[in-house]
Protein backbone atom coordinates (compact mmCIF):
# COMPACT_ATOMS: atom_id res chain seq x y z
CA UNK A 1 0.00 0.00 0.00
CA UNK A 2 1.37 3.16 -0.95
CA UNK A 3 0.35 7.07 0.88
CA UNK A 4 1.82 10.51 0.28
CA UNK A 5 3.39 12.81 3.01
CA UNK A 6 3.32 16.31 2.09
CA UNK A 7 6.40 17.90 0.18
CA UNK A 8 7.73 21.32 1.78
CA UNK A 9 5.40 23.58 -0.74
CA UNK A 10 2.30 22.24 0.29
CA UNK A 11 0.43 24.37 3.37
CA UNK A 12 -2.76 23.07 3.04
CA UNK A 13 -4.42 22.67 6.59
CA UNK A 14 -4.45 19.57 5.54
CA UNK A 15 -0.57 18.71 4.90
CA UNK A 16 0.05 21.21 7.99
CA UNK A 17 -2.02 19.04 10.43
CA UNK A 18 -0.10 16.13 8.83
CA UNK A 19 3.18 17.36 9.57
CA UNK A 20 2.20 18.50 13.19
CA UNK A 21 0.93 14.75 13.56
CA UNK A 22 4.62 13.37 12.64
CA UNK A 23 5.91 15.47 15.01
CA UNK A 24 3.18 15.22 17.82
CA UNK A 25 3.43 12.67 20.90
CA UNK A 26 -0.08 10.70 20.68
CA UNK A 27 -2.97 11.66 23.15
CA UNK A 28 -5.02 8.41 22.79
CA UNK A 29 -1.24 6.10 24.22
CA UNK A 30 1.63 7.24 25.77
CA UNK A 31 4.08 5.26 23.81
CA UNK A 32 4.11 6.84 20.50
CA UNK A 33 6.46 9.87 19.80
CA UNK A 34 4.14 11.35 16.14
CA UNK A 35 2.92 9.65 13.63
CA UNK A 36 4.69 6.72 11.85
CA UNK A 37 3.55 4.56 9.06
CA UNK A 38 3.16 0.89 9.52
CA UNK A 39 5.55 -1.28 8.22
CA UNK A 40 3.15 -2.47 5.14
CA UNK A 41 3.09 1.15 4.21
CA UNK A 42 5.81 2.99 1.56
CA UNK A 43 5.59 6.46 1.99
CA UNK A 44 6.48 8.83 -0.90
CA UNK A 45 6.12 12.55 -1.15
CA UNK A 46 3.42 14.04 -2.62
CA UNK A 47 5.76 16.33 -5.06
CA UNK A 48 3.11 17.50 -7.80
CA UNK A 49 5.28 20.73 -8.14
CA UNK A 50 8.43 18.61 -8.59
CA UNK A 51 6.63 15.91 -11.07
CA UNK A 52 5.16 19.20 -13.44
CA UNK A 53 8.29 20.70 -13.84
CA UNK A 54 10.48 17.58 -14.64
CA UNK A 55 7.81 15.76 -16.91
CA UNK A 56 5.02 18.13 -17.74
CA UNK A 57 1.69 18.26 -16.27
CA UNK A 58 1.14 14.28 -16.21
CA UNK A 59 -1.96 14.62 -14.06
CA UNK A 60 -4.29 14.63 -17.10
CA UNK A 61 -3.61 10.96 -17.82
CA UNK A 62 -4.25 9.88 -15.45
CA UNK A 63 -2.76 7.51 -12.74
CA UNK A 64 -2.48 3.76 -12.92
CA UNK A 65 -3.51 3.52 -9.25
CA UNK A 66 -7.16 2.24 -8.13
CA UNK A 67 -7.58 5.34 -5.81
CA UNK A 68 -4.59 6.99 -6.88
CA UNK A 69 -2.30 8.60 -3.49
CA UNK A 70 -3.20 9.41 -0.56
CA UNK A 71 -2.04 10.64 2.63
CA UNK A 72 -1.22 8.36 5.72
CA UNK A 73 -3.56 8.79 8.26
CA UNK A 74 -3.30 5.98 10.36
CA UNK A 75 -0.14 5.43 12.75
CA UNK A 76 1.13 2.60 13.57
CA UNK A 77 -0.03 2.90 16.96
CA UNK A 78 -3.26 2.53 15.76
CA UNK A 79 -4.80 5.97 16.26
CA UNK A 80 -5.04 8.62 13.06
CA UNK A 81 -3.80 11.99 12.31
CA UNK A 82 -6.76 13.89 14.91
CA UNK A 83 -4.66 11.77 18.30
CA UNK A 84 -1.51 13.43 17.34
CA UNK A 85 -2.24 17.14 18.66
CA UNK A 86 -3.40 18.52 15.13
CA UNK A 87 -7.17 19.00 15.50
CA UNK A 88 -7.88 22.42 14.31
CA UNK A 89 -11.00 22.65 16.26
CA UNK A 90 -9.50 21.86 19.45
CA UNK A 91 -6.21 23.54 19.33
CA UNK A 92 -7.38 26.86 17.69
CA UNK A 93 -6.34 28.86 14.86
CA UNK A 94 -3.34 30.11 16.72
CA UNK A 95 -2.16 27.16 18.56
CA UNK A 96 -2.47 25.25 15.39
CA UNK A 97 -0.61 27.87 13.33
CA UNK A 98 2.60 28.10 16.24
CA UNK A 99 2.74 24.02 15.57
CA UNK A 100 2.60 23.95 11.81
CA UNK A 101 5.50 26.73 11.89
CA UNK A 102 7.43 24.05 14.12
CA UNK A 103 6.53 21.10 12.25
CA UNK A 104 7.31 22.72 9.02
CA UNK A 105 11.13 23.71 10.49
CA UNK A 106 11.78 19.98 10.79
CA UNK A 107 10.52 19.05 8.06
CA UNK A 108 13.40 21.76 6.32
CA UNK A 109 15.85 19.93 8.83
CA UNK A 110 14.92 16.20 7.42
CA UNK A 111 15.06 17.49 4.22
CA UNK A 112 18.44 18.94 4.47
CA UNK A 113 19.60 15.43 6.41
CA UNK A 114 18.47 13.81 3.25
CA UNK A 115 15.95 11.82 5.65
CA UNK A 116 12.30 13.11 4.97
CA UNK A 117 10.47 9.92 4.43
CA UNK A 118 12.44 8.45 7.73
CA UNK A 119 10.23 8.78 10.58
CA UNK A 120 12.80 7.14 13.24
CA UNK A 121 15.41 9.53 12.06
CA UNK A 122 16.55 12.13 14.63
CA UNK A 123 19.74 14.84 15.94
CA UNK A 124 20.28 17.14 18.32
CA UNK A 125 18.09 19.86 16.48
CA UNK A 126 15.17 17.50 15.43
CA UNK A 127 14.88 16.45 19.44
CA UNK A 128 15.34 19.81 20.63
CA UNK A 129 12.84 21.22 18.73
CA UNK A 130 9.92 18.73 19.20
CA UNK A 131 10.26 19.52 22.75
CA UNK A 132 8.32 22.59 21.56
CA UNK A 133 5.50 20.24 20.22
CA UNK A 134 4.30 19.13 23.29
CA UNK A 135 0.63 19.96 24.01
CA UNK A 136 0.06 22.67 26.72
CA UNK A 137 -1.12 20.71 29.65
CA UNK A 138 -4.50 22.29 29.47
CA UNK A 139 -4.63 20.81 26.33
CA UNK A 140 -3.36 17.42 27.38
CA UNK A 141 -6.27 17.47 29.74
CA UNK A 142 -8.84 18.11 27.65
CA UNK A 143 -7.25 15.69 24.80
CA UNK A 144 -6.46 13.14 26.78
CA UNK A 145 -9.17 10.63 28.82
CA UNK A 146 -6.77 9.04 30.78
CA UNK A 147 -6.45 12.11 32.66
CA UNK A 148 -8.47 12.89 35.62
CA UNK A 149 -8.80 15.90 37.89
CA UNK A 150 -10.03 16.18 41.40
Amino acid sequence: MKFSYPCLSNNSDLALALRIARHSSCTACDSCPGLRPPASVEVVLDDDVHQKSLLGDLTQYGSDEEDGSTYLETCICGHDVADHGSQLAALGREEFSRRARLATRLDELYHEAGRQLDFNYADEDIDSLKQQMKLPVSMVSIASPSIRTS
